[in-house]
């Protein structure tokens, strides 16, 4: 950056130039070697684009920070607000990964007065993970089926099944799974929720009335889940089931 700024100075600016490498270092370097020109407010604009482009694609919190450190104090910055945006949504979507009590309060505590959907689900998080470890989820089975559960029609979808326990000592009304589908990787490709027991089902899908039954404590239930395959290519044929809201029977009662 020093060697272009000292060739702007000794050449004298040439913001086609500039443009034409579009660079946050070019832009940088014109507008101090030529403030007042009549090119430098559409300088700024890109660069304070570039700047959040660079967060966007880099998807670090780092890179938000070094947006937000360079515009925060700056009146005419015309893109603080989604900046905002985008590192919130970053920072949640870090704590959707890792799924951790410390990393879904370190999202609460950055953003007290975050988006509502987010300060909702980061609160059913927590209150979930303080009671994960009573609940014991075996290997998922994953096996061909067919959807109108027709034993002689074709395997147009697939079956998931895995034994749970309710180690802990209090009755679940309700627990919501996450069904995470996995790469060859082991990475995340496609995500979908179902739950274990609850009172109805998603969208009132007619359901068993078994299935509304609460889990009892130190109860094993089989968690089962039918679908067609994700539609994001290279699944592996490999899930992992994460609880991700759970209520409890005194909870409902008022207790």
């Amino acid at each position: 950056m020093l060697f272009l700024l000292a060739t702007l100075m000794a050449c004298g600016p040439s913001f086609k130039d500039v443009q034409s490498q579009d660079t946050i270092e070019g832009y940088e370097a014109f507008i101090a070697a030529a403030p007042s020109s009549p090119s430098a407010f559409t300088a700024k604009l890109r660069l304070e684009q570039l700047y959040l482009e660079r967060a966007e694609t880099q998807g670090t919190l780092d890179a938000y920070d070094a947006y937000m450190d360079k515009y925060s104090d700056d009146p005419q910055a015309k893109l603080m607000e989604k900046a905002k945006e985008g590192r919130e949504a970053f920072a949640y979507q870090s704590a959707v990964d890792a799924n951790t009590a410390a990393a879904w309060q370190l999202y609460l505590d950055e953003y007290p007065k975050g988006q509502k959907k987010f300060k909702q689900e980061a609160r059913r998080r927590l209150t979930v993970l303080e009671y994960v470890d009573n609940l014991e989820i075996g290997p998922a089975e994953i096996e061909g089926t067919n959807m109108a559960e027709d034993p002689d029609g074709p395997l147009d979808g697939f079956m998931i099944r895995a034994d749970m326990k309710n180690n802990g000592d209090k009755d679940i009304k309700s627990l919501n799974i996450a069904i995470e589908y996995l790469d060859a990787e082991g990475k995340v490709i496609e995500t979908d929720k179902w739950p274990w027991v609850a009172p109805r089902a998603p969208g009132n899908i007619p359901i068993e009335e078994e299935w509304k039954v609460p889990v009892k404590s130190g109860e094993e239930r089989v968690y089962t889940y039918m679908d067609t395959a994700p539609n994001a290519p290279g699944w592996a044929k490999k899930v992992r089931l994460v609880p991700i809201s759970i209520y409890f029977v005194e909870e409902e009662a008022g207790k």
